[in-house]
């Protein structure tokens, strides 16, 4: 009898709420503001109606670019205001137990996690405790790079990417497993050379930002990590987010995986980098979104204001800037125009994780997107821009635009045309191979693989997007430069004194590979990038004044049969691994033999193992962000 009186209670309360709180059409898609003033996510995959059309074309887009660039996972987070209006997950977390990703699955963004750093840095400087234009050394004295330039570093050029310091430190690096502290990654860097005058070029730097965390580390005398929780994240309601492993983000977090030059595909490493405070954050996309509500509220987070709008205006300003510019590298965030919209964003790319963060904050959209493909960042990108013109588009009223699709290149089409094309000094490479093409610059970047869109060819691959081409029978057209076809000889062997150079080198989940191609010595390194080296001294190469390595050495040490045994870079020296003694003799041809993305990588390095001895590259490695092109003329790129 007694239950039965409860039963009737609980049904008249349920039946009395149901008529005393209105359900608006709203009320079961992710919400409005919670009572704390932050966005309230009901993790689920029905978005609001004013964006159903916006998410239609989304899933089919992501579904079509999961199938073509074999993506294991995606997940995706809309965000307009206050609201994160859709977010929902893609394929599986982790294959092996068919777990699903949802919106909540743990990803690492890699360098997304530079503008967490930086903001709190900026919260000191509100405060009066930091000063973003005195040298770095007040806050730590015995930081001491080379600086050859006479101009102090300070915490505005580190964060702006204007600082001259080497991408990477010689400890802790993108390349090193071995989990150093920050401490101890810092202190490497006194054993580096500024490469270009502080604030005279922009250089991407993960040392820079791993710096500035040191400076929060010395300055307030608690663990990066941990300072970070308790000064951002935990402000912003990010509970899910964390700069190092925790029991949820390791059960949690998605499996990623690499895909490498020689065709494999293998789970991407999991360990520590001594640059935390520049790649090494853990989140969700609805964390990612929460963190978006933030900016657009002018600071405001769930537990108060994390910075005033006037800093945040500071950070979207570009830094160094020339008059007039809208675009470049604010501090921490880069600064860029989407049809005529202020857009913010940062991009990442962590072994095995791609993420796109993009938001315009004049109209308080946003959109995050990850994936658990290595450097697939032209994925990331693309799916993010879809999604905030079509964010536009729904709340003007208009259609929704529709992103082009591609289609393979016809194979006949594709060995008709395979070849070099030049036009002056500049000149590409479509390469064929298996009835698919690819295209590399001969000033280097990446290869990008080719799909055909109407009558033309146009980048479409997990690096690159965009790039179109028109064939005209010995022509291609690009940007309305025509490149003739030229007919090139057959290679002659490379000059003896590189023999001993030429060779793979480092830990098997990076490898660097030297090779020779069109008379000079090569490097690809992170799998990806091919840059020409130019020889200064006898085993001295630098890098291109661009790229992700711009303006660095190599510095090679031979044994005394004249066969590398170490190689520095970033003033790491690091002795030869045992087992990579010989091997086959080095590919000479113009070009790689082989095409498809990745493709052509592979052919090119495999067969360059004499004298391969592998040692760790030095120094080498980082997240895949913002390559300078600072260069007198501009070559042709896909990357």
């Amino acid at each position: 009898m007694k239950t039965s009186v409860n039963r009737k209670l609980i049904r008249c309360l349920v039946i009395s709420l149901l008529f005393i709180l209105p359900l608006s059409e709203n009320a079961f898609t992710v919400g409005a503001p919670n009572a704390l003033g932050g966005p309230n996510v009901l993790s689920t995959d029905v978005a609001r109606k004013d964006y159903a059309a916006t998410v239609e074309m989304l899933e089919r887009f992501i579904a079509h670019e999961m199938a073509d660039k074999e993506l294991p996972a995606v997940s995706i987070a809309l965000v307009d205001d206050q609201q994160i209006v859709w977010s929902k997950g893609f394929g599986l977390a982790n294959a092996k137990d068919r777990t699903p990703v949802t919106d909540e699955t743990i990803y690492r963004v890699g360098s997304v996690s530079k503008l967490f750093t930086d903001i709190a840095i900026m919260q000191l400087v509100e405060q009066g405790k930091l000063n973003l234009d005195a040298p770095v050394t007040r806050y730590l004295r015995d930081f001491h790079p080379r600086n050859s330039f006479g101009k102090p570093i300070t915490l505005r050029q580190l964060m702006s990417h204007r600082s001259g310091l080497v991408r990477e430190p010689p400890i802790g690096n993108y390349f090193d497993p071995t989990e150093p502290s920050l401490a101890r990654t810092i202190a490497s860097l006194n054993d580096t050379e500024v490469v270009y005058a502080p604030e005279s070029h922009t250089k991407y730097s993960n040392a820079a930002i791993a710096t500035v965390g040191y400076v929060l580390e010395r300055t307030q005398r608690q663990p990066f990590a941990k300072y970070l929780k308790r000064a951002v994240l935990d402000p912003l309601g990010l509970s899910h987010s964390s700069f190092e492993p925790t029991p949820e983000t390791t059960k949690n977090l998605a499996k990623a995986y690499m895909w490498t030059i020689d065709g494999r595909t293998f789970e991407a490493p999991t360990f520590q980098m001594g640059i935390a405070p520049s790649g090494s954050m853990y989140t969700t996309v609805n964390d990612l979104g929460r963190f978006m509500s933030a900016l657009f509220a002018g600071g405001r987070g769930p537990k108060g204001s994390i910075l005033k709008p006037a800093t945040l205006e500071q950070m979207w300003k570009p830094q160094y800037a020339k008059a007039g510019q809208k675009t470049g590298y604010g501090i921490g965030f880069g600064i860029s125009e989407m049809d005529g919209h202020r857009k913010i964003g940062h991009g990442g790319a962590i072994y095995g994780f791609a993420t796109q963060l993009s938001a315009l904050p004049d109209d308080k959209l946003g959109v995050v997107v990850v994936t658990t493909k290595d450097a697939a960042n032209a994925v990331t990108n693309r799916i993010a821009e879809a999604a905030l013109k079509a964010m536009l588009a729904a709340r003007q009223g208009k259609p929704i635009p529709q992103p082009e699709l591609t289609s393979a290149v016809d194979p006949n089409l594709a060995r008709q045309i395979a070849g070099r094309y030049v036009n002056g000094d500049k000149g590409i490479d479509l390469i064929e191979s298996g009835g698919k093409l690819s295209v590399l610059s001969t000033d280097g970047g990446f290869t990008a693989r080719l799909r055909s869109i109407g009558d033309a060819l146009i980048a479409d691959g997990k690096l690159s997007y965009g790039k179109k081409l028109i064939p005209r029978g010995d022509q291609i057209v690009i940007d309305n430069e025509t490149f003739n076809r030229i007919a090139v000889p057959k290679p002659q062997p490379p000059p003896a004194k590189w023999g001993g150079l030429i060779g793979e080198y480092g830990r098997d989940h990076d490898v660097l590979y030297i090779l020779e191609r069109d008379g000079k010595l090569w490097a690809l390194i992170e799998w990806f990038e091919f840059d020409p080296l130019e020889e200064v001294l006898e085993n001295v190469f630098k890098f291109p004044n661009r790229g992700l390595y711009d303006g660095e050495r190599l510095i090679f040490t031979r044994d005394a049969k004249g066969r590398a045994t170490q190689v520095v870079g970033g003033e790491r020296r690091l002795q030869a691994a045992t087992g990579r003694a010989g091997g086959r003799r080095p590919a000479t041809s113009h070009h790689p033999p082989e095409a498809g993305e990745g493709a052509a990588q592979r052919g090119a390095c495999r067969s360059t193992a004499e004298g391969g001895r592998r040692v760790p590259p030095a120094g080498f490695g980082g997240t895949r962000q913002a390559r300078s092109h600072n260069q007198a003329r501009h070559p042709v790129r896909f990357d």
